[in-house]
């Protein structure tokens, strides 16, 4: 998913609400790239930021979240329930179901290995691997 992608899957998720466009429109890039970062934390304990060679914040429409495809729906669960956390009660009670799957997924996803993720270094060597918190295998 782009950027557009994902401000669109929000929109959906809203139930593009228009009578709201107009106060968190503005807000929705930064809002994007808060959920991107939290994913980038979860996969890899890095940070999305204007220095980063590898994970700068989504800034048009045809950027792409450094992750792989299937992590990307995460960002949009974590947009919509800022977009909805400033709402009114009801509109908060409805992000919740949001901001939990969001949660539950960077959760999940920092308990995955590297392995499991599809990570591979060069630096894992046969004998790094043969020690776990010090204890020989």
């Amino acid at each position: 998913m782009n950027l557009l992608e994902i401000k669109q899957q929000v929109m959906f998720q809203t139930n593009n609400d228009a009578d709201d466009l107009g106060d968190f429109l503005p807000h929705l890039t930064d809002y994007i790239n808060e959920g991107y970062d939290l994913l980038v934390n979860a996969w890899c304990g890095d940070h999305v930021s204007e220095d980063s060679e590898t994970y700068t914040p989504l800034k048009n429409d045809k950027a792409d979240p450094q992750t792989p495809a299937w992590t990307h729906r995460a960002i949009t669960d974590w947009a919509t329930w800022l977009v909805y956390r400033n709402g009114n009660a009801g509109k908060q009670n409805r992000g919740m179901a949001y901001r939990m799957s969001a949660e539950s997924f960077f959760n999940t996803v920092r308990g995955m290995t590297n392995a499991e993720k599809g990570i591979t270094k060069r630096s894992d060597s046969a004998d790094s691997r043969r020690f776990i918190y010090n204890i020989p295998l």
